[in-house]
């Protein structure tokens, strides 16, 4: 117990600490980046449809839903922890920072089906009814997975620069506390309220 509140008050710290900055930055452009989305949506119709079509074969070629049509959690958590860590290991990639393409599509998405649902003649209340439930939780999570890659891509590229050892490695530990104690947890809520509750609570403003 005191090993798991020792790991939890380290995790606590790089965030409030040098990962704050970069968590801020990435939340902002988040925010900024849905907003885009939802008026080039607005303003162009193919372009949230073609989003929209996109994200709904994704859906389908993870195994996502099941016969009866509902969701798989399992499958989804392993689907997104898979999306997870595969932002973060982009942060690997020195210079280039190459988690800002998921922060990018991710946040655009959104904002593109608003749009979508607006040009459906559907109220943003049955939007938000079909994503806030586990959106709450998933939404944060992905925008931690972008900033700790964005934050090693950072620190990989100052080690290349500066020659300074241990950076990467001491970086790479702080991550994957974040990833453990914060990033997975909020999947694996997301996960069984994106299957068992939205479902439910979309249901009602149908």
């Amino acid at each position: 117990m005191n090993w798991l509140k020792e790991k939890n008050q380290q995790t606590h710290t790089f965030i409030s600490g040098k990962f704050h900055s970069t968590l801020w930055m990435c939340s902002v452009a988040f925010g900024v980046l849905i907003v885009i989305g939802l008026i080039l949506g607005f303003v162009k119709p193919s372009f949230a449809q073609d989003f929209v079509d996109r994200f709904v074969q994704q859906i389908e070629d993870m195994g996502v839903r099941l016969e009866d049509g509902s969701i798989s959690a399992a499958v989804l958590l392993a689907n997104n922890i898979q999306a997870t860590f595969t932002t973060v290991i982009y942060g690997f990639i020195p210079y280039i920072k190459l988690p800002v393409i998921a922060l990018g599509t991710n946040a655009i998405l959104l904002g593109a089906f608003a749009a979508y649902y607006l040009h459906n003649g559907m109220s943003l209340i049955v939007y938000l009814a079909a994503l806030l439930p586990h959106g709450i939780f998933e939404i944060p999570a992905i925008i931690y997975a972008i900033a700790l890659g964005i934050y090693l891509c950072e620190q990989v590229t100052v080690r290349l620069r500066t020659g300074q050892k241990g950076l990467v490695r001491n970086a790479w530990f702080d991550i994957s506390r974040v990833l453990v104690f914060r990033v997975i947890p909020m999947l694996l809520i997301a996960s069984l309220v994106e299957a068992y509750i939205t479902p439910v609570i979309a249901g009602l403003f149908v």
